[in-house]
């Protein structure tokens, strides 16, 4: 087997002609490596029109780093460096690293059954164990979620396909459900009005299906009564935020009480975990 020593025998640096070489293959190299990845770019753009963001990225890195590797091959064998011999050095040092690595080749096929599944989109709102917020990158070993304090959270993949994730904007329309309880002795028609007023002033609250509000029932610390708004997933946010705002203003400017508040949210008829409001 050539050794490394070996390999780059015929790559001194003692003349002037040497550092020539040596300088014109990293200039080359760092020129080709940007080249690729504009090539790249617009080759993903060109080919791959209909696939979803994150596939166009895997796409794209894979044709960088394998673009790469064949790139790097040519400029050493251009400079005088045998190639064959750090292969024969890279062999038995990728043994080693390999058998160190196992978690990585997990992460690896787990985020290849992410992408292929396509539970997941660059842009969702996501919510994995207490981590809630928006996908900002999907790769081959980890998920990347912006939290909604502007946090950059790393999911490895290993760890999402052993836990329930909730994509909350799956779907392109949605309903949220605000749980209210008022007391006993508070009128039902003046809080069910006032709920009313609440979902229909905010914009971004779709008017077809209008808001709905159904009295849930009785329970030991008042009634629980329903608004249920329709909105378009990417108005997640700004829909719950309003609402919960126009609740708790129409309440107070009518002078009515909430005893306790929930929200939900539902796609269809599947309904999701109620979370504090």
């Amino acid at each position: 087997m050539i050794s490394i020593s070996e390999a780059f025998e015929n790559l001194s640096l003692g003349s002037i002609a040497d550092w020539e070489r040596f300088f014109l293959g990293l200039a080359l190299f760092l020129i080709g490596f940007f080249l690729l990845r504009i090539l790249a770019r617009l080759f993903v753009r060109s080919i791959a029109r209909g696939f979803r963001d994150q596939s166009r990225e895997l796409l794209r890195k894979a044709i960088v780093y394998i673009g790469t590797l064949l790139l790097l091959v040519s400029i050493l064998n251009a400079t005088g460096v045998s190639v064959a011999g750090l292969l024969g050095a890279a062999g038995v040092v990728g043994i080693a690293i390999g058998i160190a690595s196992q978690t990585s080749l997990s992460n690896i096929i787990s985020g290849l059954f992410l992408v292929s599944e396509r539970f997941v989109e660059i842009g969702d709102v996501v919510r994995v164990g207490e981590h809630t917020g928006i996908v900002y990158a999907i790769d081959l070993l980890s998920i990347k979620i912006r939290s909604f304090d502007n946090q950059l959270l790393r999911i490895p993949n290993q760890s999402l396909i052993e836990q329930t994730i909730t994509n909350i904007t799956r779907f392109p329309i949605r309903r949220l459900e605000f749980l209210v309880t008022v007391p006993h002795r508070q009128s039902l028609e003046a809080s069910m009005e006032a709920l009313r007023e609440a979902g229909n002033q905010c914009q971004l609250v779709m008017e077809e299906p209008e808001p709905i509000v159904i009295v849930r029932e009785q329970t030991p610390n008042g009634w629980l009564i329903m608004l249920g708004v329709w909105f378009e997933r990417q108005n997640f946010v700004s829909v719950r935020n309003a609402v919960s705002i126009g609740v708790q203003d129409v309440f107070a400017r009518r002078g009515l009480k909430i005893q306790s508040a929930l929200v939900q949210v539902e796609q269809g008829e599947i309904s999701k975990a109620p979370r504090n409001l």
